[in-house]
């Protein structure tokens, strides 16, 4: 995991995860600033289920949220609860649950079985709330813009393949 911009953000990232601790969030990993003076963070995860209304922010930063729902109408209608919309994205099930996902989130970017954050250079970039480039702006945002969603799938979740430097697999 790479640092985030500079010091000031992770420090932000900090206050954040203390602030969702203190609404009953469990730190599962607990995100930390490796080197003051730096951007340098370890990546968090925090349990957000006994969270009642959890904040609507974006956290530019290796922060990760988890709720667990029973059914997948809860799940996409908490995941639409937001003024956000850059990405969405289903681990598992089947392809019947994925095509339930697809039509009923509120994103610009939907995968299935493939990475959550951010977009892909093979796919347009863009999204439907407060976040991506689904909004006026510059002449050209036709060309670099998705409506409504553009999508990665793969029917088989698996791991991205991993290799240190200097390590042979």
């Amino acid at each position: 995991m790479g640092p985030v911009i500079n010091e000031a953000a992770a420090l932000k990232l900090l206050a954040a995860q203390a602030r969702l601790v203190a609404s009953g969030a469990s730190e599962l990993v607990p995100l930390e600033h490796l080197r003051k003076g730096t951007g340098q963070v370890s990546p968090g995860i925090l349990d957000v289920g006994e969270v009642g209304e959890p904040p609507d922010e974006e956290y530019f930063g290796p922060l990760l949220q988890v709720a667990r729902f029973d059914d997948l109408h809860d799940a996409i209608n908490r995941a639409n609860a937001t003024r956000y919309g850059l990405s969405a994205g289903l681990l598992g099930g089947r392809a019947e649950d994925f095509e339930r996902f697809y039509s009923g989130i509120r994103a610009g970017i939907v995968n299935w079985n493939r990475p959550l954050t951010g977009a892909s250079s093979e796919a347009p970039f863009g999204g439907v709330g407060s976040s991506g480039n689904h909004r006026p702006s510059a002449y050209y945002a036709a060309d670099y813009c998705a409506y409504p969603v553009a999508s990665l799938e793969a029917e088989v979740l698996a791991l991205p393949e991993t290799r240190l430097p200097g390590v042979e697999p």
